[in-house]
């Protein structure tokens, strides 16, 4: 954690691959008495959600990065956007519960692990 509070962590680089960015819905539907449907936003502001691969380089680098994200996944952090170099502030859809890990064996018997996670924020 850093002094201007929580923050990403450096040793958890994001895959180009399969990085993803979608809008969320941001209105509510109603149906009319004649059966028409209404349509109206639901907040001013809508999450923006970002789909991505997050690498990590070994055993050591998992197990800080589970211990990071049971502490801080669910919360609001600094995460500096691949494409821009722009830091936002987002959080992990679902928290620690939200991210799955895949463990890859390389062809030097060395493994390191993908965490596949959802972040989400406000303009992004």
């Amino acid at each position: 954690m850093s002094a201007g509070g929580l923050v990403w962590p450096s040793y958890a680089a994001t895959e180009a691959e399969g990085y993803a960015v979608a809008d969320d819905i941001n209105v509510q539907r109603t149906p009319f008495d004649d059966g028409l449907v209404r349509q109206e936003r639901r907040h001013a502001s809508a999450l923006t959600a970002l789909r991505v691969t997050t690498l990590l380089a070994d055993d050591a680098d998992y197990r800080r990065f589970r211990a990071w994200a049971a502490d801080c996944a669910h919360r609001w952090f600094a995460w500096t956007a691949p494409e821009s170099g722009t830091v936002h502030q987002v959080r992990v859809r679902g928290g620690a519960g939200g991210i799955e890990y895949t463990a890859r064996v390389g062809g030097d018997s060395r493994r390191s692990w993908e965490a596949a996670l959802t972040l989400e924020g406000v303009g992004l």
